[in-house]
Order: structure tokens, then C-alpha cells, then sequence
């Protein structure tokens, strides 16, 4: 998961808005060891556990350390030094910057990567970035946030009636250099199905605060996470992760297959597949990879491995023309090629390189990994199947190769899609209902704080879950059509 602060807004009326970024996202899941030793202020290098993770060389500008947990009094963040190696023999790190207070032995030293924040704004959360100030505010690691105070609203500088905040850490230290940016944040607030609102409510209903030790983000994260699959894998459906007319590419010539989209709920099957078809027409039958199977029968298929260029290409060259007659016509892009094996070839060479004694009518190229086909007829799919090919990727499958006439046509499925993750806390949560998310907060917090002695089944909060959870899911069976039409029309009635 990439490294981006977090933010907040807090509105202290008129065109005052104070912008805040999330410091503890610097050390999270970063490379950490302890002192040795006390140090004072004043020192100028460090003796510590364990040396993974510094620099063994000497480099051109050093690495960046927070010596002390981001939030505590006299935490700060400071630059090894440029020009002077590691001392192996003591494990000891040389400062570029001297300590500027003391620190006692096993106080934590991260190697992290940015010491400063940038801030900016936008008209939208597409729209271009413009700064807020000339240059990035410095990180105080003592602070788990570090702010700016906007005193000239930002949708007013824009002539907007609302606008959105972005941050992205920096660092000079190293190398001038950015992380992503964060999700844009609404100028009035985070939405109320944000991750960070869900988590806040939680939080501040139980009058706690995250601390950064038994409350991380990390812990809110992962809690949340857990709460969204379970309710995602209750049986049947969640009608609002179902998706129809998805383009998912263009119709091409000759072309018997499609990557199915990213966002299929397991890809591997079509349990979650509806539909699909091509432009206008309708929906083909799915039918089973035994089937599919034997409808390919005799149709070796294959791709150039080299282009094709009409009464210039003396040969073609296949990918793998094992398969291929001696003397075959091959198809690609609906044009048939007559080819024959060359006689003295050896190897692969053998049966993928094919003379050409046929070149279609008319000028015509093809691009190397185009379809080759032998055997077939082209046309308007009205079958297809699912399955992956040997690299893993999922296709759909049609029962034929696509007609020219079909050429450049929408392809459309309607699918399940997946449980939608999320990696900061301006995203949205796409389900309708999210408000029994703070109560399965709120049961796992006590839990933890009880470190583990709750049983978390018979909380309050944990069974105001559960419940509201299964109100969900009967609302959803509920609003679910079910029509149920009887199978009548091999019966015969008099007239």
C-alpha cells in the first residue's frame, strides 16, 4: 500500500479552515531498531540494535530517521550523515544534524522517507492542483499532525462555492522528491460514508483517541476491512455491486476471445457473469468449456508471431503451427492465407515458419499476435464460456471468431463485481448501508482494550452488528424481483 497522509478538515467559521495531514502514516510499516545507549542532545551520531535498513556506503545525501514515536514529546527527525560510513563494529549511525535533545536507551529510530508536508487545493477532485503555500510545511515529530491554517477559503480563491484539500509528503532532506497525493477532501468535510468518518464515530463514541499504540489507524483499518468482507461473503448477492452494460472493448475482426474485466467477482468461473453480447444484438448462452470444446474440435488456432504484409511477406510465421496442416489455409482478421511447411526447415522452424502460395485478394497487413485460425467460420457469437489460460488471466470465450461486419461494436457483460478496498481515509464506501460499521468498531476496540479478554459475541455493540447486518441482508432479498414463470410449452390445449 503506497504511503499517504491522511487529512482532515476542521472549519472554524468564515473563510477559516485549518487543513490537518496524519504524521504517523511516516512510521508505519517502516524499517525500525532501538538505542543502545542514551544520548544527549548535542551528539552527533547514534549506536543502535540493528543496522538493516541503513546504508552500508557512504551515499550522496543520507537517510532520513525519526529517533522517538511520532506524537511524543522531544520525537524528532533528523538526516544521517552524507559523507561518513557506517561503524559496523559498534553499530553506529552517523548524524548529519546533532541531537537536539536526550534520548534514553530502546528508544525507537525509524528510517522513513519524507520530512515535510505539501499541501494544495482544486476546483475538483480531477481538476488542477495549486499550492497552498510557496513550499511544504516541515514535519515536528512530536505532533501527530502537522497543519495549516487557509484563512482565505480555498473555494473562495477559486470562485467556487466548495473545492477539495489534497496533501502529499516531501522530502528535502534526501532528494526533492513527492509521494502520491491523498484522496481530495471536500472544503466542508469528509463524506459521512468516508472510511475516516466511520472510524471517527467509533472512536469518539467511546470517548478514546487513536493513540498510535493499542489504537492505531492500522488496527481501524484492518477492523473495518474485516467487517466489509463478512457482510460482502453473507449468502447471496449484494445488489448494489452488480453491474450491467459494462463496455469491456471494442468488437475486432477475426478475435474469439476477451479479457473479462478486473472487477469480476472470481474471475475463473461465470457464476457471476449475466451477460454478455455484442452491440445491439442479443445476449449469448453460456455454455460449458467441454462444449466450447468440442465446437473448436479440428480448428487449430494459434497467433503470428510475426506481421503480415499482402504480396510483400513470402512466409508467415506462427507462434505454434504444430497443430497446422502441411498444406493448410490459414485465416487471420477474416482474410484466408494459403500456405504450405518448407521442406529442409528443422525444429520449430519447421512448423511455424508457412510459404505462402495464396495471398488474399486485395491489399491486406496484420500485426504479429493477431488470431490464426484453420478450419473456421466466422460470424456473430451467440455462445460463450469462462476459464483462465496458463498466465493466469481470465477470458471470455465465444463459440466462433467475430465477423467483419461486427467489427468496432461495443462489447457489453453484466457482472458481480469484487469488494472494493480502499488505502486512505477520504475514499467512500460503496455500500447503501455503513452505519453498523462503527458498531463492529466500537465491539473490536473494547475487545482490544481488554487485550482480548472480551468475548466480543456477547457485546453490545458486536450484537447491534449482527442484527442491523441481517436487516440488511432480508431488505436486500426483500427488494429482490422474483418472478417464477411455469414451464408450459410442451403441453399442448385443445382450441
Amino acid at each position: 500500500m503506497p504511503q499517504l497522509p491522511n487529512i482532515r478538515i476542521l472549519n472554524q467559521g468564515g473563510s477559516l479552515k485549518i487543513v490537518f495531514a496524519n504524521n504517523t502514516e511516516l512510521t508505519r510499516n517502516r524499517q525500525v531498531t532501538f538505542l543502545t545507549e542514551d544520548v544527549v542532545a548535542s551528539g552527533a551520531s547514534i549506536r543502535v540494535q540493528s543496522l538493516i535498513g541503513f546504508e552500508s556506503l557512504t551515499t550522496s545525501s543520507g537517510q532520513i530517521v525519526c529517533i522517538g514515536e511520532i506524537g511524543n514529546e522531544r520525537s524528532e527527525i533528523l538526516r544521517t550523515s552524507e559523507d561518513t560510513a557506517l561503524s559496523t563494529t559498534y553499530k553506529q549511525v552517523t548524524l548529519r544534524d546533532t541531537l537536539n535533545f536526550d534520548h534514553p536507551q530502546d528508544t525507537p529510530v525509524y528510517i522513513i522517507d519524507w520530512n515535510r508536508v505539501e499541501f494544495n487545493y482544486a476546483t475538483t477532485l480531477t481538476g488542477t492542483k495549486t499550492t497552498l503555500t510557496a513550499y511544504p510545511v516541515a514535519i515536528a515529530a512530536d505532533l501527530k499532525e502537522t497543519y495549516l491554517r487557509d484563512t482565505l477559503e480555498t473555494a473562495t480563491r477559486l470562485g467556487q462555492a466548495t473545492a477539495f484539500y489534497f496533501a502529499r509528503f516531501n522530502t528535502n532532506f534526501t532528494e526533492n522528491r513527492s509521494s502520491d497525493w491523498s484522496d481530495g477532501v471536500f472544503s466542508e468535510g469528509y463524506d459521512d460514508n468516508s472510511v475516516h468518518e466511520i472510524k471517527r464515530r467509533a472512536v469518539e463514541s467511546l470517548g478514546e483517541e487513536v493513540d498510535g499504540k493499542i489504537i492505531t489507524e492500522e488496527f481501524l483499518n484492518k477492523s473495518l476491512w474485516e467487517a466489509r468482507r463478512e457482510y460482502h461473503k453473507s449468502p447471496g448477492k449484494r445488489p448494489f455491486r452488480r453491474k450491467f452494460n459494462v463496455d469491456i472493448g471494442n468488437a475486432l475482426t477475426g478475435s474469439f476471445r476477451i479479457e473479462l474485466p478486473t472487477d469480476v467477482e472470481k474471475p475463473f468461473t461465470a457464476e457471476n457473469i449475466y451477460g454478455v453480447r455484442i452491440g445491439a444484438n442479443a445476449n449469448m448462452a453460456y455454455y460449458d468449456k467441454k462444449e466450447w470444446d468440442f465446437d473448436w474440435r479440428d480448428k487449430p488456432r494459434t497467433t503470428l508471431a510475426h506481421p503480415y504484409t499482402y504480396n510483400t511477406s513470402t512466409s508467415i510465421w506462427l507462434t505454434n503451427g504444430r497443430d497446422f496442416g502441411a498444406s493448410a489455409v490459414v485465416s487471420v482478421e477474416g482474410i484466408n492465407i494459403g500456405v504450405t511447411r518448407i521442406a529442409g526447415l528443422t525444429g520449430e522452424s519447421f512448423y511455424n515458419s508457412l510459404r505462402i502460395y495464396e495471398h488474399p485478394t486485395g491489399g491486406y497487413s496484420a500485426s504479429a499476435g493477431s488470431d490464426a485460425f484453420e478450419n473456421v467460420s466466422y460470424g456473430l457469437p451467440d455462445k460463450f464460456t469462462v476459464w483462465a489460460n496458463p498466465e493466469g488471466s481470465a477470458y471470455i470465450y465465444f463459440n466462433r471468431p467475430i465477423d467483419t461486419a461486427y467489427v468496432n461494436q461495443n462489447i457489453y457483460a453484466d457482472y458481480y463485481s469484487i469488494l472494493v478496498g480502499y488505502n486512505s481515509d477520504g475514499d467512500v464506501l460503496d455500500e447503501p448501508e455503513y452505519d453498523f460499521y462503527v458498531d463492529y468498531l466500537r465491539a473490536k476496540i473494547k475487545q482490544r482494550k481488554s487485550k482480548g479478554t472480551l468475548d466480543v459475541t456477547s457485546d453490545s455493540d458486536y450484537k447491534l452488528w449482527q442484527f442491523k447486518k441481517s436487516n440488511a441482508l432480508s431488505n436486500e432479498y426483500l427488494s429482490t424481483q422474483i418472478r417464477i414463470e411455469p414451464g408450459i410449452d410442451h403441453l399442448s390445449f385443445p382450441s
